[in-house]
Parts: structure tokens; sequence; C-alpha cells
């Protein structure tokens, strides 16, 4: 199980669904134990349970709305309806991928495309950029595939076919144009993780070995009822201790890392080269772990949190309701 804790922790990873020990005092309350926690799981019983992302509202003294939206990379599609409601209300929403500079041009102008017209029904140039963004897309690929982004990329497919969940990139819709890619370039994330000396396998070594100590206090799952929801095909089940599972397991090995701190400082670079071009309404769009750091950066700009509001990733209530319907 620590070897399936160490997986589980890179899917968290790539994810950024990792909670950590919920705040106290008033505004703890007030907002769910936001932003200490950053993944909220409520339980009727150990079969109901749902398991949620917050969307956090600031405003500064000159009334422009900053929303930090947390994210989860596999959920149930309704999630993923109502996120893309949401951007639709920004002004601008700023978006995390590593390597996705190009990716809401491509969408734009695959949205366009007519295969029946000559050049698919772009003008010259735009068939030209659209020849160029194809490469860049390979280029990509190529790249992910040196360090374990590819694997993910698979491993999110068939862990969310396997759940009846979606995957966030069939989920979201990235071609409007008031998305600007906020995140570092492939190239950049390379870089900086050589300089760091960081490696996703070395981060999962970390993980595991800490799993091995005694003082180790995440939640301990159930081996022999998550084999048996595999073989009888238990989706629910298995979907209930996944959830619990990323609810109470919180490894701090990310805190100081390129995948957290590094990327949150791109982000805000981002942030404040668009925060003064008019924009009433900004959007940050980012897994869910990164939200603390970025809450504390926008504290520090002279935002102040307004409230928070919760949407449910994942979701085995209705499921239970309608098994005990059947047996009714």
């Amino acid at each position: 199980m620590n070897i399936l804790r160490g997986i589980l922790f890179i899917f968290m990873l790539f994810s950024s669904a990792l909670v950590a020990v919920a705040g106290s005092g008033r505004n703890a309350e007030e907002y769910g134990g936001y932003p200490a926690t950053f993944l909220r799981l409520e339980a009727d019983s150990p079969e109901r349970q749902d398991l949620a992302t917050p969307v956090a509202s600031y405003v500064n003294d000159g009334g422009q709305e900053v929303r930090l939206i947390g994210a989860m990379h596999v959920a149930e599609p309704e999630y993923y309806d109502r996120l893309n409601k949401l951007f639709g209300q920004c002004d601008l929403l700023l978006f995390e991928m590593i390597g996705g500079e190009g990716l809401q041009r491509q969408e734009e102008l695959r949205s366009r495309i007519d295969r029946s017209k000559p050049l698919g029904g772009l003008t010259k140039e735009e068939a030209c950029e659209w020849n160029r963004l194809e490469a860049w897309e390979k280029e990509q690929r190529e790249e992910e595939s040196s360090f374990l982004l590819n694997w993910l990329g698979e491993a999110y497919k068939r862990f969310s076919k396997a759940l009846n969940l979606q995957a966030q990139m069939d989920g979201i819709d990235y071609s409007p144009s008031h998305f600007v890619h906020a995140d570092m370039t492939m190239g950049e994330f390379r870089k900086a993780q050589e300089e760091k000396k960081e490696s996703f396998m070395g981060l999962m070594a970390k993980e595991i070995m800490s799993s091995l100590k005694e003082e180790y206090c995440g939640y301990q799952p159930n081996q022999i009822k998550m084999a048996m929801d595999l073989i009888t095909g238990n989706v629910s089940g298995l979907k209930n201790e996944l959830m619990r599972m990323l609810a109470y397991t919180s490894p701090d090995s990310l805190e100081d890392t390129v995948i957290l701190k590094g990327r949150n400082a791109k982000c805000m670079e981002i942030f404040d080269q668009w925060k003064g071009k008019g924009a009433r309404k900004i959007g940050i769009f980012y897994g869910a772990a990164h939200l603390p750091g970025l809450h504390a950066e926008l504290l520090k700009r002279g935002y102040r949190l307004r409230e928070v509001q919760w949407l449910t990733a994942w979701n085995t209530r209705e499921q239970a309701d309608g098994r005990d319907a059947d047996q009714d």
C-alpha cells in the first residue's frame, strides 16, 4: 500500500488536490477552513460523500475582483460545466498548464475549422498559424514523454474512464479569447527543476519513505475493500475510498518545489502584467493545492478575501440514493 500511496501522491501532485489541516477561528469556520483547507470532504455516511474545491473571491480598494478557482483535473462532468459558466463571468481568466502557452489559440482555431472548405475555412495566415500550433503540440508531446507527463495524461484518461469521471482537458473549453496562459513553458519548467535538482520520481520516493515512518498519520485505506470494489466494478465504493485518501493524505514535501512555489511565482508574474489593463473581474484557475500560496500573494497586493463558495467535484450521494431507491 506504500507504493499505492506513492502513486496516489503523483496523481495528487498533478491534480493539486492536496489537503492541509484546517485553520481555526471565526474566519476558518466562516470559509470552511479555507485557505488552509483547499479540498473539502463532506459525508453523510461512508457511502454518501462529496469532494469540493473552493472558489474564493477577493476585492481591492479599487473595486477590482479576483477569484481563485481551485481545480480537480479529473472530476464529474457537471463540475466542469459549472466551471465553464463561471469562467464566462470573468473579464480575464488566467489558467495553469505546464507547456500550455499555445493551447488557447489552438482551441480557438479548432472551433472554427470547417473541413468542407478550402484551408478548413481559415485564412491563409490562420492556416499557417494552425500548422505552427500543430507542430508545437507535437513538440510538447515529445517533451512530456521524457518526464512522466505523457504517462500521466494517459493515466488520467484511464482513471477517469474507470470511475465514470471526466478529464479536465475534455471538460474545459479553452477557446474563449479572454483565457490567458499563466504557467511555465515546458522549457522553463524543465530548467527550473534541473536547477533545483528536483524530479517527479524523487518526490514520489520521498513520499513513499515518509509513509513508512511510524508517525505517518495519513488515511489508512481499506485494502481488501478496494480490491473487492475493483474486482466487482463497484465504482461508488472506489470513489468513496479514493475521496478519503485524497482528503486525508497531506504530504509536506511540495511547499518549496518548482511544482508549487515556482509555478505560483510564474502565475503572479502574469497576473501583475494584466491586472492594470482594465479587467474588473479576474479569474485564476489553478490546481487547488496552489491556492494557499496564491491567497498569500493576493493579500500582499492589497486584496481582501470576501467570500468562499465550494463546488462539488466528486459525488457519490446521488449514486447511493439511486441504489436505495432500487431497493425500496
